[in-house]
């Protein structure tokens, strides 16, 4: 591998509180791996281009242009030189000095195109704890084009947040520019293609959400948006009702039923900023600018 085989890419923006952590890592990590650190930033206003300088980061700038989960993250891969691109994001932390060594391992298996680890939801509210451990538990899967049919809660195809990417593999399918769920649009595409995945749980960082009502209704527009354009949005009611079902008991086992009514709002909530997403291609423009929120044109 050369000096520049593995290549660590992080979209930025006013990070400051959350990156230190995952700075450290990537410069105890940068001792025994050929890593090198490339961020691509949205015109952070803190601390943020500093820290990563100082950890010897490249940063790159959007230079005017808005940003894509998926564009901004194919610019930054275009621009990094390593034959693995480790992808993060700002606010993920290692849980230990060896949560990359399962996923360079599993990437670099004969016609496996990516990997990504377990996500710990530290901090995260309770629904967003179940949705994690659901959807990132502790047994390792090898993931192949039969999967795509069973996309849903628990049956994640990739994550941004933390995965890593064989540039072989994006070279023949660069992340979709789509409003968000860009990684499952990506592994849609190379396991129609022939390739595989690998979920790694003993590659492990810390990654949790503690949202607003609004901001939930808002994420849940965009990825409602973004998987009725992939096709991956079918049955939606099914299985969502099915995991509301299943969340709301575990809430009540582990956080006693005090916890229930917060959490059915929250998934009512969710729920309608999900099946409002699927119909924005039957909205003016104007209203998915409103009601989302990631960047649209």
């Amino acid at each position: 591998m050369s000096a520049a085989g593995i290549s660590a890419v992080i979209p930025t923006l006013d990070g400051a509180a959350t990156l230190p952590p995952l700075l450290a890592a990537l410069r105890r990590a940068r001792e025994r791996l050929p890593l090198e650190i490339v961020a691509i930033d949205s015109g952070s206003r803190d601390a943020t281009p500093g820290l990563l300088r100082e950890a010897g980061a490249r940063v790159l700038d959007l230079g005017g242009e808005p940003f894509g989960h998926g564009r901004t993250r194919n610019r930054a891969i275009a621009a990094a030189e390593g034959e693995i691109v480790v992808l993060l994001t700002q606010d993920v932390e290692p849980v230990s000095d060896t949560w990359l060594d399962g996923l360079l391992a599993a990437v670099t298996e004969p016609n496996v195109a990516g990997a990504f680890g377990r996500q710990v939801p530290r901090g995260a509210s309770p629904p967003e704890q179940y949705l994690a451990e659901r959807n990132y538990g502790s047994s390792p899967r090898a993931i192949t084009r039969a999967d795509v049919r069973r996309f849903g809660p628990g049956a994640t195809l990739f994550s941004s947040a933390f995965g890593a990417l064989r540039r072989a593999a994006w070279r023949e399918h660069p992340l979709p520019d789509i409003v968000m769920s860009e990684d499952q649009g990506w592994a849609r595409a190379v396991l129609e293609a022939g390739w595989e995945l690998r979920y790694v749980p003993e590659a492990e960082v810390y990654h949790g959400h503690r949202l607003s009502l609004a901001r939930a209704f808002r994420r849940n527009f965009d990825s409602g948006s973004s998987l009725a354009a992939l096709r991956l949005a079918g049955g939606a009611w099914r299985a969502g009702a099915a995991h509301v079902a299943r969340e709301l008991e575990w809430i009540g086992r582990r956080h006693g039923l005090g916890a229930v009514p917060g959490a059915l709002l929250y998934e009512a909530v969710r729920l309608a900023g999900f099946q409002c997403g699927r119909l924005e291609r039957f909205l003016p423009g104007a209203v998915g600018r409103l009601l989302g929120e990631a960047p649209r044109a």
